[in-house]
């Protein structure tokens, strides 16, 4: 089902991100990547690119396959995990595959999944992803020496792929602290320090590059930690909330707005995401699916919305890991409520509704990354108040040739965001074109 519903991915194009992340990026060409280690960022992201670069050179549908590659694989690793904790929560083992089954089809198909499966940039999302998965199995399992060296590298290897995988450690402790049964602390942290080790490996090796010190201090730049932590409450609250509302998802989502601290609407926003938080710890041993779906959500937004400011603060990204988490939490409220056969049989056939609206938006997604133009008008008409989107759509336009309509889409981009050169940059151009033509008719 996710291989056919992604399938049109394979039309896109290189977009946006992709040209400075992969196509005039010197670290994900394969002549020029291993000089280059030690100064980019995600190097197991880049490895990836580099080798396909060297297998293929830059064909983009070959990219876009290998994304979904990764997708299909971590939809399968995704609905066995959810097996696992369903098994251990639910007494009915045809009840577990089931719940295990609906929430893994209706995630596996969401929309604002497209950013990370659809975008070629988005792929160290999914990469990391499927490691962490990887690991949950891998630590969820009996212990051994085998399994502990495979979690190890898990999460070695994540954080290599997108930093934010630091996080990995975190979601392993809140697996082994709800959904699996109560063990001695010993035993509890034999299977937690391989992740431990790992992550700690990573970080050094992070750390170590120029390019994440860069970031940091670009991050430190425009805004201090604590202003950087309220405007990331209203972000995170962003990105939950186009998990609700799927077909407003959108390739460039516009940032929040700076409320202070004591304003209603930020602390509205934060006493909703502390009741999330509050309720996973109540939930923790009552309600385990419940409890570790919620604090899977809050984890996978925590480590780019939190105390570092990131240029793009609502980014669907983090809905990847963080989409599970919440489609768990729904799927497991809706299984607990409805416990009859036929309550049961409604949420299933409710479910498969669900993934099929939402894989028919998806298909919709994905025919516009092969539309550069039609990409970027989906997006104003989106967030028509957002600068950027009608600036990008009037550089597509630009590139079309259709002058006139460019030139209205950037000048309403630069009412919006007086700022922004690129578009005074094609403004520029559109009026040299227009000079030209008029001097030789």
């Amino acid at each position: 089902m996710t291989a056919a519903v992604f399938a049109n991915a394979m039309n896109g194009l290189f977009l946006f991100d992709d040209i400075g992340d992969i196509t005039a990026n010197p670290s994900a060409q394969a002549a020029t990547f291993f000089e280059r280690l030690g100064l980019m960022n995600r190097p197991l992201t880049k490895a990836s690119y580099a080798a396909q670069d060297a297998l293929h050179g830059l064909n983009a549908a070959a990219f876009h396959g290998v994304n979904v590659a990764l997708h299909v694989a971590a939809v399968v690793l995704a609905f066995l995990l959810l097996r696992r904790a369903a098994r251990l929560s639910l007494p009915d083992s045809v009840l577990a595959t089931g719940l295990a089954f609906c929430v893994a089809a209706v995630w596996a198909v969401h929309p604002a999944l497209t950013e990370t499966v659809t975008y070629v940039s988005g792929r160290s999302m999914g990469l990391s992803a499927l490691l962490i998965l990887a690991m949950l199995l891998g630590a969820g399992a009996a212990p051994s020496r085998l399994n502990a060296v495979f979690v190890f590298l898990c999460a070695l290897a994540a954080p290599l792929a997108r930093e934010t995988a630091l996080i990995a450690p975190a979601i392993l402790a809140w697996w082994l602290l709800t959904v699996q049964p109560p063990e001695s602390t010993g035993r509890f942290w034999r299977r937690l320090a391989p992740a431990l080790v790992g992550a700690a490996v990573a970080a050094v090796l992070i750390f170590a590059s120029s390019r994440h010190a860069d970031l940091v201090a670009y991050s430190l730049r425009h805004k201090p930690p604590l202003e950087a932590l309220r405007g990331n409450v209203h972000a995170a609250f962003d990105i939950l909330a186009y998990w609700a509302t799927p077909l407003k998802v959108t390739i460039d989502p516009a940032p929040p707005l700076g409320w202070p601290w004591d304003d209603a609407r930020t602390l509205a926003k934060l006493a909703f995401i502390a009741a999330l938080a509050m309720a996973a710890l109540v939930e923790r041993r009552r309600r385990p699916l419940i409890a570790f779906g919620l604090g899977l959500a809050l984890l996978a937004l925590a480590p780019s919305n939190t105390l570092l400011w990131r240029a793009d603060p609502v980014s669907l990204k983090p809905l990847y890991l963080g989409g599970l988490g919440l489609t768990l939490t729904v799927g497991a409220v809706l299984t607990l409520a409805l416990s009859t056969r036929g309550g049961r049989r409604t949420f299933a056939a409710t479910a498969m509704l669900v993934a099929a609206v939402l894989a028919a938006a998806t298909i919709q997604r994905n025919a516009l990354f092969a539309d550069e133009t039609a990409l970027w008008r989906d997006a104003t008409l989106k967030t028509p108040d957002y600068g950027r989107p009608w600036v990008m759509l009037g550089y597509a336009l630009f590139n079309e040739g259709l002058y006139d309509e460019a030139e209205a889409a950037l000048r309403r981009g630069t009412d919006l965001d007086p700022l922004d050169a690129r578009a005074a940059e094609v403004l520029a151009l559109v009026e040299k074109i227009r000079a030209s033509h008029a001097a030789d008719p």
